[in-house]
């Protein structure tokens, strides 16, 4: 029998021509009487998808970075028609665009083209879900590299997709990211086991991962893109940790470190005024190096994934040209992870670099992926 909530979501399924600013906000008290993964509205996707894939916007409860229920937003795409099978899911974690609410790619009209290999896995019969992890869908700040949320939010995308009836999703789920997202994928393979064990992950796939981060800092320290996502880093977590950013930028530094901090990098125009405003830090950016303050370590610390073995094999793809990313310190970082116990492949890749990890990686990771929901043996791990 239909709760009232699945009645709701059919009905915005049934009427999907209904325009994007005909939803009403989600109240407080909604999201405090819905649990984790609950559906609060769904829309069709801004931009759509081509037209024999379903895309919808759902808009779902989960936990904040202070255990507060927040409202979180997802892009969904699973190939219409009527076959009776029931389809697992891939939930896809995106890299970098940005610590402010522009910066969501539910936001945008070409999010369906910006996941990589998603017409390859739509035709292996896959649900695809998107989440823009926390921030995105209210007025807090985004939890950049903040691991235990980006997790929590991947999960209960997973958790919603399952609320749909017309899309028949299976418990079992695949999580695949690259660069922030990759440490997404990570995270959430590590909290699974307790945040959502009703939830069976069958493989995480991490393309150009954040991992190490203090090594990560210190390696991109000086660099163009380095500077602008360890702004973007320093921006979200001085907001989440009550650290202030002040205690590491230099005075002179702090207004181009506050526009450098929220560019959006989700489009060509994006990335060249990240460029414009990583010029005018002049070389004057820190006062001190971050990795060598407590606070700031214990941060990327606790933030770093590898702490404990994942159930589930895990794949890493890496790209030996990474000037964001080294290979060096994701091959580290392999080596930490198979001493914990976790069955994981490195999957080299020669003449990549990192904004290009998860494409060039596609096709190899989604047949990965069907490998492990088809529940076939690792042939090599480790």
């Amino acid at each position: 029998m239909l709760n009232f909530r699945s009645f709701l979501i059919m009905l915005f399924m049934l009427f999907h021509a209904l325009p994007a600013h005909a939803l009403r906000p989600v109240s407080q008290n909604e999201l405090k009487r819905a649990d984790p993964g609950d559906i609060l509205r769904i829309q069709p996707l801004p931009g759509g998808a081509p037209d024999n894939i379903r895309a919808y916007q759902v808009f779902y409860r989960s936990i904040g970075t202070r255990g507060q229920p927040i409202l979180v937003s997802a892009a969904l795409f699973y190939a219409d028609g009527n076959e009776p099978r029931r389809r697992p899911v891939v939930a896809w974690a995106h890299p970098t665009t940005g610590v402010t609410r522009n910066c969501s790619p539910t936001r945008r009209t070409d999010v369906y083209n910006k996941i990589p290999g998603i017409e390859r896995m739509l035709r292996q019969g896959f649900i695809v879900v998107a989440t823009d992890y926390a921030g995105y869908a209210t007025i807090d700040p985004h939890p950049y590299l903040v691991g235990a949320s980006h997790a929590r939010t991947v999960l209960d995308s997973v958790r919603a997709v399952r609320q749909l009836r017309n899309a028949r999703a299976t418990k079992k789920f695949a999580v695949w990211g690259h660069s922030q997202g990759g440490h997404a994928a990570l995270f959430t393979g590590e909290l699974q086991p307790v945040y959502a064990p009703e939830l069976e992950l069958v493989g995480v796939a991490a393309a150009a991962p954040a991992t190490r981060l203090v090594d990560l800092f210190r390696a991109d320290a000086g660099t163009v893109w380095g500077n602008a996502l360890t702004a973007m880093a320093l921006y979200a977590w001085s907001h989440i940790y009550d650290v202030p950013a002040s205690t590491v930028v230099s005075r002179a530094a702090l207004p181009a470190y506050r526009r450098l901090a929220t560019d959006c990098l989700d489009s060509l125009a994006g990335a060249l005024k990240i460029l414009r405003d990583e010029r005018s830090l002049e070389g004057r950016f820190f006062k001190r190096d971050p990795t060598e303050i407590p606070e700031w370590r214990q941060i990327m610390v606790e933030n770093t994934p590898g702490k404990r073995a994942i159930n589930a094999p895990v794949l890493i793809a890496q790209g030996r040209k990474d000037n964001i990313v080294p290979y060096s310190i994701n091959r580290r970082f392999f080596s930490d992870t198979c001493s914990l116990g976790t069955p994981v492949q490195f999957m080299t890749m020669a003449n990549t670099g990192h904004m290009y990890a998860a494409e060039t990686s596609a096709r190899q990771t989604v047949n990965w992926i069907k490998d492990r929901f088809a529940g076939r043996r690792l042939n090599r791990f480790c």
